[in-house]
Formats: C-alpha cells, sequence, structure tokens
C-alpha cells in the first residue's frame, strides 16, 4: 500500500510537473490521508514494524562505503563528527517540543 502512494506522487509530479521528488508528494499524500483518518491504519502498522526490525540493513551500504574513502575524509572527520552530533541533537531538541506542544493540545 505504500508503494501506491509513491506512485500517486510520481504521477502527481509526472501530470504537474512539480519540481519535487514523487516520493516526497507521495509521503505527503500518506500523510493527508492518515490526518483525516480518526483511527491507524493496520496496514501501516504492519509495514513500519517490518522497516523498524530490518532497520540496520539500512546503513550496512553506508558502512561498508566508509571503508573504500580517501585520507581526505580523515582531515574532514572532526567537522563532520561535530555536524552529526550538533544537527542529532538539535532534532532531538525540536521533536521534544514538537511533541509536548502536541500533547499540550489534547
Amino acid at each position: 500500500m505504500l508503494v501506491a502512494f509513491q506512485w500517486l506522487g510520481e504521477l502527481g509530479v509526472w501530470l504537474t510537473g512539480l519540481a519535487i521528488p514523487g516520493s516526497l508528494l507521495g509521503m505527503l499524500l500518506l500523510l493527508a490521508a492518515l490526518s483525516f483518518s480518526d483511527e491507524p491504519v493496520a496496514f501501516l502498522d504492519k509495514t513500519s514494524n517490518l522497516l523498524i526490525q530490518n532497520l540496520s540493513l539500512i546503513f550496512i551500504p553506508i558502512s561498508v562505503g566508509a571503508f573504500f574513502l580517501s585520507h581526505d575524509i580523515y582531515q574532514q572527520f572532526p567537522s563532520i563528527l561535530t555536524l552529526i552530533v550538533l544537527s542529532t541533537s538539535g532534532v532531538i531538541i525540536f521533536m521534544t517540543l514538537l511533541i509536548r506542544r502536541l500533547v499540550q493540545d489534547d
């Protein structure tokens, strides 16, 4: 079913000529569909659990590619590490504030 939303996003981009990826438009369509639904959709629960269980497989190509980086990357490693730590911390803080705000509205 998630593939159907991606397909709809690709179709929407193709028909309208929008300058965004079709998968992004598909996710926005999925968000709109879930926003108007009062109860969780069963297919989404099953799919999300499967993706979370196999999340580590997504990072295998990245970690294998890291072995073949040139020596130039080691000079930039402190900057990259700082950026990763700051951006991760920023996302955690933002999500904490967002969740608190959404819970207070209920």
